[in-house]
């Protein structure tokens, strides 16, 4: 049911449901590509992601928090100053929403969330090579 188009992969922190498509994709990179997830949606032209119900961050659409854009191509996350926590933001609000400087945010430290072509672990971890060898 939520196993990777591609390889198989089942596992809930590594797959995410891409929004438009209805589809799984695992965050496994394969050859000099990027990973399956953001193949896919490159390829459909979509980019709205959802993370697995039972995933470390529950079933999230990942979104802006001051916007609430969905594009995952342009959200980031800034570091909370007082607290562990992480707060997503699109790289729009970073750049034109002054109100955003007098929060107790790091925008200074603002990072995308998909680098080098898949989306960072503590999101959507990357498949164990063991995993891998055992997908499709």
């Amino acid at each position: 049911e939520y196993s990777c188009r591609y390889c198989g992969i089942h596992d809930p922190a590594c797959v995410a449901h891409c929004v438009e498509t209805k589809k799984w994709f695992c965050n496994a990179v394969v050859g000099s590509g990027g990973s399956h997830l953001v193949h896919h949606l490159v390829r459909s032209r979509s980019h709205q992601v959802q993370l697995h119900p039972e995933s470390p961050l529950g079933d999230t659409v990942l979104e802006c928090y001051n916007c609430g854009s969905k594009n995952a191509f342009v959200l980031g996350f800034v570091p909370a100053s007082a607290s562990s926590v992480v707060v997503l933001l699109c790289r729009v609000c970073v750049e034109t929403v002054p109100a955003l400087k007098d929060m107790d945010w790091e925008l200074a430290q603002w990072h995308p969330l998909i680098q080098d072509r898949k989306f960072l672990p503590w999101l959507i971890k990357v498949p164990s090579d063991k995993l891998l060898l055992r997908a499709r």
